[in-house]
């Protein structure tokens, strides 16, 4: 008879909370009561063999940094809530064994979401869930960004930088710079200028189909965050083209939750 678990956990917990430490380590004890095995990664660790799901402990950048992981290994991934908004990791700590008890039924219900990807011209690509933030790298002088959508000019914009976002990532960095909150069962891209010198301070919906491409002039560089990480600067003549990710996300729930009680939800609207 194999030793191997049925079933291997992996977990990556916000490690400055004391909570979620707390919490991991509850839950890890639950898992092996089940017979089955907990992993702890750090972000950007390389994923061991086996691993069935992956669990984000802590709020919504924890869970990006798991789903981050869990896109390389085409791994499902849940978020356990302990941040203050949790609008992706939505399972509270009093809902965890009703989760164990899903996942060993097999019964979280699994919902796929579309990634965004930004290129550099020399072909490195990063891949992220939430959005790609083109920013400038000196506080106080504005960026001049050229805008082409599908080979065509669109703009020019003289900004603090310009984000480009998921439905998912709709109701993070966009939301706060005036863009908008749209249902993450949607497939879109969204682009959201930061601060603009411009007549045009909307945010654009686009076609999930559509390339972006960003263009940095003057003599002013750019940073390139991808989910609050930074992937790389760039100079003047520079250019990165932003595009719908080649792979989606695997998001596990206990149920449906209907986008707009979601958002009335956890952006305290009952409270206002």
């Amino acid at each position: 008879m194999s030793d191997r678990p049925s079933v291997v956990l992996g977990f990556v917990v916000h490690e400055d909370r004391d909570e979620a430490n707390s919490v991991a380590e509850k839950m890890a004890a639950q898992a092996a009561g089940r017979g089955w095995a907990t992993v702890r990664l750090a972000p950007d660790e390389q994923l061991p063999e086996g691993l069935n799901l992956l669990i984000g402990i802590g709020g919504d950048g924890t869970l990006l940094a798991a789903a981050a992981l869990a896109l390389d290994g085409n791994l499902p991934v849940v978020g356990v809530n302990l941040g203050r908004v949790g609008y992706l990791a939505e399972i509270e700590p009093e809902m965890v064994d009703a989760m164990l008890d899903g996942i060993a039924a097999r019964s979280l219900e699994e919902t796929t979401r579309m990634t965004i990807e930004v290129t550099a011209e020399d072909g490195r690509r990063w891949v992220g869930v939430n959005e790609i933030v083109v920013e400038k790298l000196e506080s106080r002088r504005l960026v001049q960004i050229k805008v082409e959508i599908d080979d065509r000019y669109f703009t020019t914009y003289r900004a603090d930088g310009i984000i480009t976002a998921t439905p998912l990532g709709s109701t993070a960095y966009s939301l706060s710079a005036g863009g908008p909150v749209i249902d993450p069962a949607l497939d879109a891209l969204i682009v959201t200028p930061v601060a603009p010198h411009s007549l045009l301070s909307r945010s654009i919906v686009l076609a999930p189909e559509t390339a972006i491409r960003y263009t940095v002039e003057l003599d002013r560089p750019v940073r390139v965050n991808v989910d609050g990480r930074e992937a790389a600067e760039f100079q003047s003549g520079e250019a990165v083209t932003v595009a719908a990710g080649p792979r989606r996300i695997r998001f596990l729930s206990l149920g449906a939750h209907p986008f707009p009680q979601a958002v009335r939800s956890q952006f305290g609207l009952d409270h206002a």
